[in-house]
């Protein structure tokens, strides 16, 4: 099923409920119907900018569906998905419930190591660890990188000199 809400003056949202599928309209005389574009945000959410501020749809579809959010709580999304914005997937839970539930699903990178592991695909969750690892196997390929750049900087400086000198 699906249900459209009103947003703040010249936006509609329309959130189905079955697919998770979430669409914005523009109301606005210059772009009556037209549909708005979502981005994956830094953090991995979706977003849409609505009168230049940016929202999270996780976070519309949860005040739309579930209501206004309570104070000290957060968007948490049941399986994990950061793109599943289903209104099934989404709770409101404290921010220490959140946390321990990115722990468990595998999704944060813990200080702690030894209640870590290591991930799906076989990175290490701890983050020294995981840069150590990183920088040892791309090793070489910085050195030469770094090298090569030195190189080229040392003969635009001779090229430089040489135009000066004549």
């Amino acid at each position: 099923m699906i249900k459209k809400f009103e947003l703040p003056k010249y936006y509609e949202i329309s959130i189905n409920d079955e697919t998770g599928q979430v669409n914005v309209y523009s109301n606005s005389k210059h772009a009556k119907g037209r549909e708005l574009l979502q981005h994956i945000n830094n953090n991995g959410y979706l977003s849409i900018k609505l009168n230049n501020k940016n929202y999270s749809i996780h976070s519309l579809v949860a005040k739309f569906i579930l209501g206004e959010r309570p104070k000290d709580l957060c968007v948490n999304h049941i399986d994990g998905n950061k793109l599943n914005n289903r209104p099934s997937n989404l709770e409101y839970v404290t921010i220490s419930e959140n946390t321990k539930h990115s722990i468990r699903e595998g999704m944060h990178i813990c200080n702690r190591p030894e209640q870590m592991g290591r991930y799906i695909d076989g990175r290490c969750k701890d983050q020294v660890e995981y840069k150590r690892n990183w920088y040892l196997e791309n090793k070489q390929r910085l050195l030469t990188k770094a090298k090569n750049r030195y190189n080229d900087n040392k003969k635009q400086s001779a090229n430089q000199t040489q135009k000066a000198l004549l």
